[in-house]
């Protein structure tokens, strides 16, 4: 008996490798198109509160009590950290502060340390030495591991700031919304993410399914292509799925509904064409 429950354990434990593995795949596609917008202290946060709410909602549908002791146990995380995320409303994660330039132009505007005393407004301030300056800001706001020259580089290239010459060089706040990437990358990253988290919505559906009330989850790829035939290959894909699209957008309007009701559901289905090779090799 204490072999075969070994046996399981390293079963287990080879599991747990595979599925890092194949995690850090996801994530590094994940952290390839957020890096720049959304920081890792913002990410973390992010993934507690899902993991608090995932948690909650595993208990329940095995017929347990979601006690913040069993989340805790489930999740990895301290309790107190779990009844933290319990209390906020909503779960909802404060939008301001997904980067450090966010997090310090939203101290800059609210705490009155740094507003102007007459106006209430952010005030101007000189951009080294202590007291109410920007390093001070930069140091509260984000801390000592970013210098104040990257700082006031990034927000001059978003139009954030301008720097003024006085008695002393000072910067000003010129705009309290922070947009470190255009919006049609905005859009497209949220395009990208929307469509993965439907991929895996596919897979989840089906790893609880029978398999006569499975949808279609498949991929077909070779690992055989010489990088010439790429273009050409896209090409014939596009056309392909081209054709397809309409034909799928035709199912679609045969069982839409005329009107919008509560009780109806969202459907869809999705084509993409992929390769492990990245677009700067392309003309390579």
């Amino acid at each position: 008996m204490p072999g075969v429950v070994m046996k399981k354990i390293i079963s287990q434990q080879d599991d747990a490798k595979s599925i890092t593995h194949y995690l850090s795949r996801v994530f590094r596609k994940v952290v390839r198109l957020v890096i720049g917008t959304v920081s890792l202290p913002a990410l973390v946060d992010i993934l507690k509160n899902l993991y608090v709410e995932e948690a909650q909602k595993k208990l329940a549908r095995e017929g347990s009590k979601p006690t913040k002791s069993a989340i805790a146990l489930m999740t990895g995380l301290d309790t107190r950290v779990v009844s933290s995320l319990m209390e906020q409303e909503g779960g909802d994660l404060q939008t301001l502060n997904v980067n450090p330039e966010h997090a310090l132009i939203d101290m800059w505007s609210s705490d009155i340390f740094f507003r102007d005393p007459q106006t209430g407004k952010p005030a101007s301030l000189p951009i080294v030495g202590k007291g109410r300056t920007f390093q001070t800001l930069v140091l509260r706001a984000i801390g000592r591991n970013v210098t104040v020259k990257t700082v006031i580089g990034r927000l001059l290239a978003s139009r954030n700031v301008r720097v003024v010459q006085e008695d002393v060089e000072k910067v000003e706040l010129l705009s309290m919304i922070y947009s470190p990437i255009s919006s049609d990358k905005a859009k497209q990253t949220e395009v990208g993410l929307i469509e993965a988290s439907r991929v895996l919505t596919a897979v989840i559906h089906n790893m609880r399914s029978d398999p006569e009330t499975r949808v279609p989850q498949q991929g077909r790829w070779t690992y055989r292509l010489d990088p010439k035939n790429y273009r050409e290959f896209r090409r014939r894909a596009r056309t392909l799925l081209e054709k397809q699209i309409k034909e799928g957008e035709l199912l679609l309007e045969e069982f839409e509904e005329a009107a919008k009701e509560s009780s109806q559901i969202t459907v869809g289905i999705g084509w993409y064409q992929w390769s492990d090779r990245e677009p700067e090799e392309e003309d390579v």
